[in-house]
């Protein structure tokens, strides 16, 4: 078995005056906090004469990454080389609210009626920054594969919050997420080369006031490791499940019994101190969580295996009466009359649309894509399952729970990677939606698109058992 770890600066040459992703900023990018970067993790399996025995993970510095540009990010990495398949590259959004505007709905700054704007009209203008870093990213794998390492794997995960995150939908309600670590050991020095660090927790330290272009906490994640590992161990993350979990910055009432005022849950002000707090912190604790792992508790992967899916996701409602309905029911028909029916146009001339859309009977679908993978540890020792779970948009801490829990690996051995390959929506209950509502629903696709997304992963994973 070898592995490999890469970074590479993926940090716009003119960023000044161009809009940032995420919020309903007022003004555009007025300077830069820190870089953004695409970071990889090239995993070679032992005892195999297959193909598929390479797994290429990919994390970058963006909001969300919708599947044309994956796909473009893929293509060019396979014009270097030609024996991976698509399904054996991973492209993650770390999704930062700092980040350049790939899609073209922050293009106008001013708020929310701008967004809907820019959904409109905006398509994308970034095409040449979307190529410029397709190519370096392609770049950096063709490095990977020149500088691949022996070595032996494990991996853990503890609950860790220490007063850390929260739902901001219930922020009442006590949250506790798993923190979890692929850890990697040089077989010839038996020192960790690097770790896979997944975690549950939106990138949005800085409030919507921050016009400075950064990847967040995730930024210094990296940047703590590396000082605290004097530059010798690697790190990649990737978001879990957490597209109704926030960091706790500037608002602290979090745990009492009656439910709490959510304006001042959204409106937190956090600021970069904030950012480096609790980006110190995980990094922190996963270095001790990877240095916890006893030596004979370390493997190799020895196989691979990948399901894929590609599926429709309709636009449509449900039928139910609720307090939200009202509401709800507007935000669905002015997006299926009006924002969709526009947009469309706009997809059709971009080069990189943000949906796959299909139009036919006087219906639209959105195309998306998930998958399984499984790596197992072979029969040397007691063979162990080791899998991830890849989820196209913001997965509510609740459903991944439930897809962790209904895994074939079994929760301890499962990862979920949400905003990989894909962005459509968050990714919500149905209860959630017609009992709560929220600005969720607005930039979302359909919503639906939690319940299919859940339903085809859990169908997956069934075939699977």
């Amino acid at each position: 078995m070898q592995v490999a770890f890469s970074k590479i600066s993926i940090t716009p040459k003119e960023y000044t005056g161009k809009a940032l992703a995420g919020y309903t900023r007022k003004e555009p990018c007025s300077g830069k906090l820190d870089d953004l970067y695409a970071y990889s993790t090239l995993i070679q399996c032992s005892h195999s004469n297959s193909e598929k025995r390479f797994l290429v993970l990919i994390a970058v510095d963006l909001l969300k990454i919708p599947i044309s540009i994956s796909n473009y990010i893929k293509e060019k990495i396979i014009e270097m080389h030609a024996f991976l398949k698509k399904e054996q590259i991973l492209i993650h959004a770390t999704h930062t609210h700092a980040g350049f505007d790939l899609t073209g709905e922050f293009f106008w700054p001013g708020g929310f009626l701008s967004v809907l704007r820019g959904i409109m009209f905006g398509a994308n203008r970034n095409d040449k920054y979307i190529v410029w870093f397709s190519n370096k990213i392609a770049m950096m794998v063709n490095e990977l594969f020149k500088h691949l390492i022996p070595c032996k794997v494990s991996w853990t995960k503890k609950l860790f919050n220490p007063n850390m995150v929260f739902n901001r939908r219930h922020p009442s309600e006590q949250v506790n997420p798993y923190l979890s670590v692929i850890a990697f050991k040089s077989l010839e020095s038996d020192s960790l080369i690097g770790i896979i660090i997944n975690y549950s927790c939106h990138p949005t330290t800085l409030s919507f006031q921050n016009s400075k272009l950064s990847a967040d906490f995730i930024g210094q994640i990296h940047n703590k490791i590396s000082q605290l590992s004097h530059g010798n161990i690697k790190s990649v993350y990737f978001n879990s499940a957490s597209g109704d979990l926030n960091p706790i910055t500037t608002f602290k009432a979090v745990g009492v019994e009656k439910e709490i005022d959510k304006d001042a849950v959204y409106d937190q002000l956090g600021t970069y101190d904030d950012t480096k707090e609790i980006g110190y912190k995980i990094a922190q604790a996963a270095l001790e969580l990877a240095y916890s792992i006893p030596d004979h508790e370390y493997c190799e992967f020895h196989g691979l295996e990948i399901v894929s899916k590609e599926f429709w996701i309709p636009m449509r409602d449900v039928k139910y009466f609720s307090s939200k309905w009202f509401l709800n029911k507007l935000v669905f028909v002015i997006k299926k009359l009006f924002l969709i029916n526009i947009a469309k146009y706009q997809m059709l001339r971009a080069n990189f649309p943000i949906f796959a859309l299909h139009y036919r009977f006087g219906k639209y679908k959105c195309k998306t894509f998930i998958q399984y993978l499984e790596l197992n540890t072979g029969p040397e020792k007691q063979e162990k399952v080791f899998s991830i779970i890849t989820v196209p948009g913001e997965l509510f801490f609740a459903l991944g729970e439930k897809l962790l829990q209904a895994s074939p690996s079994g929760l301890n051995n499962t990862l979920i990677f949400q905003n990989t390959q894909d962005w459509i929506a968050y990714l919500f209950s149905l209860r959630e939606y017609i009992e709560e509502g929220g600005y969720e629903v607005t930039p979302s696709f359909s919503p639906v698109c939690g319940y299919y997304v859940q339903k085809e992963i859990l169908r997956l994973m069934n075939k699977i058992s």
